[in-house]
């Protein structure tokens, strides 16, 4: 399903409860390789990450594009697909700089080796298990346990996905 203003909104929503996420992208050879990585900026559905220039994922990007960025925390889940891409933009490097970054990049938001890993999200998929939802969860999965049946992931209001269009 081609993702609408609601599920676009629900998105940034989520993406905003999340500073940490494990970036997977396709290793030299060909096998996944994933990370944790601290997000330094969300706009819109696009996430950011500070990284080197000289790191392996920068040079797995360049070979290949697609990657999937997992996050999970309180009861909230989101992963997304997308391709991703390395920016050298210095006035946004610059105005993302944070201090925690200097023991990695020990000229500041200058360093020559400092880049952010761009991910622009082609699919997503959320479960909220919070809340309300999570007793509308556990309501579903004892009725599913009462008669058989398997709890339907598209019936509860706390998952969805989509695609960005």
């Amino acid at each position: 399903m081609i993702a609408d203003d609601h599920d676009i909104q629900r998105f940034e929503d989520l993406l905003q409860q999340f500073d940490h996420a494990m970036l997977v992208s396709v290793a030299r050879d060909g096998t996944l390789h994933a990370r944790p990585m601290a997000i330094a900026e969300s706009d819109g559905a696009v996430l950011r990450f500070a990284t080197s220039n000289r790191s392996a994922k920068t040079a797995e990007v360049a070979m290949d594009p697609r990657v999937s960025v997992v996050m999970q925390g309180n009861g909230t889940y989101l992963a997304v697909s997308g391709t991703a891409s390395v920016s050298e933009e210095p006035a946004r490097i610059r105005q993302l700089w944070q201090p925690a970054w200097r023991p990695w990049f020990p000229e500041g938001p200058d360093d020559p080796s400092l880049v952010l890993l761009e991910v622009d999200p082609e699919r997503a998929e959320y479960w909220d298990r919070k809340g309300a939802r999570r007793l509308e969860y556990l309501w579903e999965a004892g009725k599913a346990l009462a008669t058989g049946r398997r709890v339907s992931e598209e019936a509860l209001s706390g998952h969805g996905k989509f695609f960005f269009g």
